[in-house]
């Protein structure tokens, strides 16, 4: 005996069906509907449902089948769904790392990782850029670097860059004058000091002058003792004098002259001057020279008039012991004193070092004879010179 179902359960049936494949995917239907059906076979059939069974029962049961197809279509879907993470690498303090996460933005993927950044680090993309697939973000780290200029201690911290990079950061100016103590072509490195000197370079003019030169003409007809003549009177010039001044750090350092221009030569004094030895006499084997007359009353030399003057010639010693030569003078020490200077005019300069047999003269009044005996080297000049009578000559007393 066969029952048949209410149509209405058929067509809970076809609905049951319909919200299956809804929610079941459609190559998941598709495959499911490719089955072959299972061989019939008899099964008791269903109780019927009882006429007075209420409505609520029904709706029950189509919404449990329903959230079980439901749960199954979730899971089917999320085994079958791709995996919505993607895959980012990330490079920081000389480490590099591969993460699977969630899309966001970069600042939100480097503060879940505590990547902190200082101050001029810099990053190879945006903070507000959205994380991608295979990105690959790079945290360069800024490091110090000191500049030192007349201005003071400049400390910066950076990425990278050269030395001029620097220099230009810290508001330093410097031209090719200037000196570096790095190459301003060379790159930066952690810890790296640059100093930099100002140097500037001026040039200063000034006039000096040129004083002339003395020339000497010499004339051996003139006496060396005799007055320069002048023949051509000096006259300074002038030159104009550049110099380079070099200035570092606004102190000078160097001041040298590159170059010199002469304005106005300068001209030489020439003065003619004699060479001739001029000796006191013309006698023979005079070595004295020449030195001018003293002067009555002047320095201790008086007038004396001698009663005579004769010269001589010997080869002994002098009465106070002294080899005799030419200014040896005899005297009478009665008037004059051994040692004392005597000047006679045509035999010069002389001293008292000898006496003679004239110290006994006497004059008619009975008063020693006041005589001078001149040495010379020969007998024959002895006897030109003669004897000579009442001469005055200078006697240095004083």
């Amino acid at each position: 005996m066969t029952h048949s179902l209410p149509s209405s359960y058929n067509m809970l049936t076809m609905k049951k069906i319909d919200s299956i494949k809804q929610y079941m995917p459609a190559a998941l239907w598709k495959r499911a509907k490719a089955q072959p059906a299972p061989a019939p076979h008899h099964t008791a059939a269903p109780p019927p449902i009882p006429s007075g069974r209420s409505w609520w029962l029904t709706a029950l049961d189509v919404f449990l089948v329903l959230a079980v197809l439901a749960g199954a279509a979730w899971f089917v879907s999320l085994a079958t769904a791709p995996d919505p993470r993607i895959t980012v690498h990330l490079c920081a303090d000389g480490v590099t790392s591969e993460h699977f996460v969630y899309p966001s933005d970069v600042r939100t993927f480097l503060s879940v990782r505590g990547v902190v950044l200082d101050s001029g680090d810099t990053l190879s993309c945006a903070l507000t850029d959205t994380l991608t697939d295979g990105m690959e973000i790079a945290v360069t780290r800024a490091f110090p670097v000191a500049v030192k200029s007349q201005n003071g201690v400049a400390l910066l911290h950076t990425t990278g860059g050269t030395v001029g990079d620097a220099l230009r950061a810290v508001d330093v100016e410097y031209d090719v004058n200037d000196e570096l103590s790095h190459l301003s072509f060379a790159d930066l490195e952690p810890g790296m000091q640059i100093v930099h000197t100002d140097v500037i370079t001026e040039y200063d003019t000034a006039y000096k002058t040129l004083e002339y030169k003395e020339e000497v003409v010499k004339d051996d007809t003139v006496y060396n003792d005799t007055k320069p003549v002048l023949l051509q009177e000096g006259q300074d010039g002038t030159k104009q004098v550049t110099y380079r001044l070099v200035y570092k750090n606004g102190v000078r350092v160097s001041r040298e002259v590159v170059d010199q221009v002469v304005i106005t030569p300068a001209t030489p004094e020439i003065k003619k001057v004699g060479t001739k030895i001029h000796y006191q006499t013309h006698l023979s084997g005079e070595f004295r020279i020449y030195k001018d007359p003293p002067v009555a009353g002047k320095n201790g030399w008086v007038e004396m008039t001698m009663d005579y003057i004769t010269a001589y010639t010997a080869d002994t010693r002098t009465s106070t012991g002294v080899r005799p030569k030419l200014g040896t003078i005899a005297v009478n020490t009665y008037y004059i004193p051994y040692g004392t200077e005597i000047y006679v005019k045509g035999y010069g300069y002389g001293k008292a070092q000898d006496t003679g047999a004239f110290r006994n003269y006497k004059r008619a009044d009975g008063t020693p004879v006041n005589q001078l005996d001149l040495f010379m080297n020969t007998e024959k000049e002895c006897r030109r010179w003669g004897r000579k009578r009442n001469v005055t000559v200078l006697v240095k007393l004083g």
